[in-house]
C-alpha cells in the first residue's frame, strides 16, 4: 500500500489513543449523514480526527479539549474528498492553479499528466515541481509518459529507456501513460515495449488511449499491460473494456462530453455499476470549469441516471482502489486521511465546506488558507520572445500560386482533420487567395528556431478570420491562421511581445490577447480569471463561425501527431496513418 501522507511515530501513537478515547480529538464532526462507500449506505455517525487522519467513525462521542475543532454536521451529507484519476493540468492553467480550483470544488486528490512539463523542462526540474506540489492540500500524483505525441520528440532524453525508467521510478509517479503511440506497440518499438514492461515490473498502473478500438485491439492492449482506458464513447465500449479486465473511466470533457450517453446506455442495458468504473474530466479547458470540476462530472452523471451512491463511489473509492491508495484515501474510515466534504443533499455534489488533511480548507468555494505558490521564474522554461531570430515578415504568410492544387485541411470536428487537395484561385499578384470562400483560412505552422513554415489552408476553423497567432500548441511550433498576411503578422508580433499566448488581430488592431508567459503554454493567473478569458475567446470564435465543440483544443491539437489524419509539424504536413511527410516545410524567406 502506498502512503500519501507520512505519519510520524508521535502522530501514529496519538491516532491510536484518540481512537481509544484516551487522547483529545483534533476535530469532531458531529452527527452528520456520513456516506460509507464500502457498504454504499448513509450512516448518522460522528467523525473524529487526530491530526491529518480519521481516528474514529461511530456513535460514541470523543474526548475533547480546548484545541478540538468541533463542527456541527447535523443536516449535512458527508462524503469523502473526490479523486480525479486523469488530469491534464496544462489547459492554460498549471498544476498549482488547477489544484487550487480542484480543492475549492471538493477534489482533494489528482493524478496528473506530466506531458507539458516533460516537453519544456529538464527531468530534475520536473521532479522538483512535483515535489514542491506536495505541500499543497490537494494530494497530487503523476503519470510517466512513454511517448510524446509529437513527431520528432521521441528521440528526446525524456523518452529514452533511461528517461522513462527514471520518471517511472519516482515515488510520486503511480502510473505510466497515457499511451498514445499504439503503432509503437504494433511495430514492437523497443523503447515503447521497454516502458510497458518496466511499468508492469515495478507494479504500477498503465493508462491506455484507445478511441474506437475493437475487441481484438483491446486484447492486445490488455496483454501489453494496459490496465485502464478513458476513451469509451458508447456503453458497449465500456463493457468491452470491463470484460477484458480493464478499468473503464467514464469521461465528460470539453472535447468529449460523453457521460450522458454512457450512463443512459449502461442503464438501458441493465449493466450493474461496476467497482471498476471511475469518472474523469479528462483535461477540460477553462470554460467547462465554470460548472465545476469533479463535482460537475458527478452532477452530470446523476442527472443522466446514475444513482448518487454509485456516482460518489466512482469518484472516491474506485480510483483509490485502482491506484492502491484505498488504505489512505477514498473513504471516511479510521486510519484514512481526513478528506471530508459537507454537502447539503446527496444530489448536490458541490460542497459547502471542504476538510482536507484534517483541516478546514474551503468554505462556500473560498480558500481559507494559502496553498502553494510556485516560483515559476526559477525554472528554465523556453522564452518565446527569444526564440525567433529577427522580425516577422508578412510575406511568410502568402502561398505562391503554382498552378496546382494546395492542401486543404477539412475539420470534421474540433480536432480531427482530413486532407483534400483543391485548386484555389490566384490573386492579382500571383498568390493563392481564399476570398471566394469565407470558410477558408490560411494555416501556417512556424518552427521559430529553424525559421521553417509548413503551409496549408483550413476549412471549418472559422469565417473571415483576419489574423490569429498561437504558441499554445502540443509541440514547440507556433500557429498562424487567417486571411490577411498583415493581420497575421500583427497577431504574431503581439504574441511574441507578450512572451507567448494567443492574439487575434482585426481592423488594424488587436481585438483580443491571452498572455501565456510560461513557455507560451501556461499562465500562473488564478482559475477564475483564466475561465473568464477563455470564455471570451470561445465567444469570439463562435462569432467568427467556429462550430466545433472546443476551439482551444483545436489550437492545441493541430500539431499533435497521435491524432488522425493530417497534422502540421515543423518538418512539413504529416500523414499520421502513413507516417510520412506529405508536403515539406519551407524556409522563411523575404
Amino acid at each position: 500500500m502506498m502512503r500519501v501522507r507520512p505519519v510520524t511515530e508521535e502522530a501514529f501513537r496519538r491516532l491510536v489513543r484518540t481512537a481509544k478515547r484516551q487522547a483529545p480529538a483534533s476535530m469532531w464532526l458531529k452527527g452528520g449523514n456520513v456516506l460509507n462507500v464500502y457498504t454504499k449506505e448513509w450512516q448518522q455517525v460522528h467523525i473524529v480526527t487526530s491530526g491529518e487522519r480519521i481516528a474514529y467513525v461511530g456513535e460514541k462521542e470523543p474526548v475533547v479539549d480546548e484545541g478540538t475543532d468541533i463542527l456541527d454536521a447535523e443536516g449535512y451529507y458527508l462524503v469523502p474528498g473526490y479523486i480525479e484519476p486523469h488530469a491534464h493540468p496544462f489547459q492554460w492553467y498549471n498544476p498549482a492553479t488547477l489544484a487550487d480550483f480542484a480543492l475549492q470544488t471538493g477534489t482533494t486528490t489528482m493524478i496528473s499528466d506530466t506531458l507539458f512539463l516533460n516537453s519544456l523542462l529538464p527531468p530534475e526540474e520536473v521532479a522538483d515541481i512535483m515535489e514542491k506540489l506536495q505541500a499543497h492540500p490537494v494530494k497530487q500524483f503523476f503519470w510517466a509518459r512513454l511517448d510524446p505525441q509529437i513527431r520528432g520528440q521521441a528521440e528526446d532524453a525524456a523518452y529514452s529507456r533511461q528517461g522513462v525508467a527514471q520518471m517511472v521510478a519516482n515515488p510520486l509517479v503511480i502510473q505510466g501513460g497515457e499511451l498514445t503511440d499504439w503503432q509503437g506497440v504494433l511495430t514492437e518499438d523497443e523503447t515503447i515495449l521497454f516502458g510497458l514492461k518496466y511499468v508492469r515490473d515495478v507494479g504500477k498502473r498503465m493508462e491506455g488511449h484507445h478511441p474506437g478500438a475493437s475487441v481484438e485491439t483491446l486484447n492486445i492492449a490488455a496483454a501489453a499491460g494496459i490496465t485502464a482506458c478513458h476513451e469509451s464513447i458508447t456503453a458497449e465500449e465500456v463493457i468491452n473494456r470491463l470484460r477484458l479486465g480493464m478499468y473503464a473511466t467514464l469521461r465528460h470533457s470539453s472535447i468529449r462530453p460523453d457521460l450522458p450517453e454512457l450512463v443512459s446506455g449502461l442503464v438501458q442495458r441493465g449493466v450493474p455499476w461496476s467497482s471498476r468504473m471511475m469518472l474523469t474530466s479528462d483535461g477540460s479547458t477553462p470554460p467547462m470549469m465554470r460548472h465545476g470540476f469533479t463535482d460537475y462530472i458527478l452532477r452530470v452523471a446523476m442527472e443522466s441516471g446514475m444513482p448518487p451512491l454509485e456516482a460518489y463511489v466512482m469518484a472516491t473509492l474506485n480510483p483509490a482502489v485502482y491506484y492502491g491508495l484505498d488504505g489512505e484515501i477514498g473513504g471516511i474510515a479510521p486510519g484514512r486521511v481526513a478528506d471530508v466534504l459537507f454537502l447539503t443533499s446527496p444530489e448536490e455534489p458541490t460542497p459547502k465546506l471542504v476538510i482536507a488533511n484534517g483541516r478546514r480548507a474551503v468554505r462556500e468555494g473560498q480558500l481559507l488558507e494559502p496553498t502553494v505558490e510556485l516560483n515559476w521564474s526559477a525554472y528554465g522554461f523556453p522564452q518565446v520572445n527569444h526564440m525567433l531570430d529577427g522580425p516577422v515578415n508578412p510575406q511568410w504568410f502568402r502561398i505562391p500560386h503554382e498552378g496546382k492544387a494546395v492542401p486543404v485541411l477539412e475539420m470534421t470536428n474540433a480536432v480531427i482533420t482530413k486532407l483534400k487537395w483543391e485548386e484555389l484561385p490566384a490573386d492579382e499578384e500571383g498568390y493563392v487567395t481564399v476570398e471566394q470562400d469565407p470558410e477558408l483560412s490560411f494555416l501556417f505552422c512556424l518552427d521559430p528556431r529553424q525559421k521553417r513554415l509548413t503551409q496549408a489552408v483550413v476549412r471549418g476553423f472559422g469565417q473571415m478570420i483576419e489574423g490569429m497567432a498561437s504558441t499554445y500548441t502540443a509541440s514547440a511550433d507556433w500557429l498562424i491562421i487567417g486571411r490577411d498576411p498583415k493581420a497575421m503578422t500583427r497577431a504574431l508580433e503581439r504574441v511574441i511581445r507578450n512572451g507567448g499566448g494567443i492574439a487575434l488581430a482585426e481592423q488594424g488592431g488587436i481585438s483580443m490577447e491571452i498572455p501565456l508567459p510560461l513557455a507560451g503554454k501556461l499562465t500562473d493567473r488564478p482559475m477564475g480569471e483564466i475561465i473568464a478569458k477563455a470564455e471570451e475567446f470561445v465567444e469570439q470564435m463562435r462569432q467568427k463561425g467556429h462550430r466545433h465543440l472546443d476551439p482551444i483544443y483545436s489550437l492545441l491539437f493541430f500539431t499533435a501527431t497521435h491524432l488522425p489524419f493530417v497534422r502540421l509539424t515543423g518538418e512539413g504536413l504529416y500523414d499520421v496513418k502513413q507516417g510520412t511527410i506529405i508536403l515539406p516545410s519551407r524556409k522563411c524567406d523575404g
